[in-house]
């Protein structure tokens, strides 16, 4: 994993703990505070991540189209998986700051491994959060 990816990962899987754990020391501090996930849905998170880098890593360069359908079908099958764990945590596991941070990993891994993506959002078409 290239650096840039680890930096993206370990960013957004951070958010969801920092966000789970509601620091005891900030004004507005609730102790009844539930974020409507757990560590286990984080560290599942971190999971799914880790199989769709370790997916894009194999895949060979027999040639540009079977690479590109072998890379997409990798971001849709991470894509569905998120989406499953995001409904189990009732929507609560990927917010906004998630969602980008989760889209702008697909992405660039999807690019580092060679699909050319244009700026395009190729999580889109699958994505439910």
């Amino acid at each position: 994993m290239t650096p840039e990816l680890q930096a993206l990962k370990d960013k957004t899987l951070a958010s969801m703990v920092d966000y789970m754990r509601n620091d005891e020391e900030d004004a507005d501090h609730d102790p009844e505070f539930d974020p409507g996930y757990t560590q286990a849905e984080v560290d599942r998170c971190a999971e799914i991540v880790d199989e769709y880098l370790a997916t894009l890593a194999a895949i060979d360069e027999a040639s540009e189209a079977k690479r590109d359908a072998a890379i997409l079908a990798a971001v849709e099958r991470v894509v569905l998986q998120l989406n499953r764990l995001n409904e189990d945590s009732e929507g609560s596991l990927i917010e906004t700051d998630q969602r980008e941070d989760l889209c702008e990993l697909i992405i660039a891994a999807a690019s580092h491994a060679g699909l050319e993506t244009e700026g395009e959002d190729i999580t889109e078409e699958w994505r439910e959060w």
